[in-house]
This record gives structure tokens, sequence and C-alpha cells, in this order.
């Protein structure tokens, strides 16, 4: 049940994505119950993004939404894990990479509220 919203500025193409999707894929991992069966992931590529008043040409921003319950250290592990996803597979630098983690106490999947 967890989801991934990707926003780059630069175009992605569908290989790209498909990498992008496996990676974030086995690092959801990360957390203690959750599966690669259960990850929603969405990729918006060559947006507008800007930093300091700057286009960014490469940057990125990662909203990452989960039921409630993984821990900070979790958290901090599958943060780090995006991070090197952004600079080793779409070339983004770090200091262009902004991750948000939003947890829910009600997430709606199949009809039903968990």
């Amino acid at each position: 049940m967890p989801y991934i919203e990707v926003k780059i500025a630069k175009q992605a193409s569908r290989k790209q994505e498909r990498i992008l999707t496996d990676k974030l894929g086995e690092a959801i991992t990360l957390l203690p119950g959750k599966t690669v069966n259960g990850l929603m992931v969405s990729i918006s590529s060559d947006e507008h993004i800007y930093k300091g008043g700057e286009f960014l040409e490469f940057g990125a921003y990662v909203n990452i939404v989960l039921k409630s319950g993984p821990s900070g250290e979790e958290c901090e592990k599958l943060n780090e894990a995006v991070f090197k996803i952004m600079e080793e597979d779409l070339r983004i630098p770090r200091e262009n990479v902004y991750v948000t983690f939003h947890l829910c106490d009600h997430f709606g999947v199949n009809g039903k509220i968990l």
C-alpha cells in the first residue's frame, strides 16, 4: 500500500522510469512488512522545478506516503536509498533532491480503509 510520487525536472525515458520503479520497489522493502507487490509509483518528468528561485535542470521531489508505523530510523534508511537512486540512476545531485514522508492513519485500498 505504500505510494511514491516522483517529480523530476528532466525528461525520463520509459527505460529510466522502469529502472526507477524497480529500484524504488527494492528500496521499499527496507521498511518492515512492505513489499513491491503493494507499492504504487507515479512518475512525472519534464517538471518545472525551482530551488532558491532558480530553475533546476536536474532536480527531483519525491513524496512517500505510508500508513503510519515506520520508525524514524526505518524512514532514514529508505530516505538514504532514495537519494542514492536519484544520484546513481538519474544523475540528479543530492543537493537538488527533496524527499518528504507522509504517514497516514487511514489509507484506502481495494475499497477499504486500512
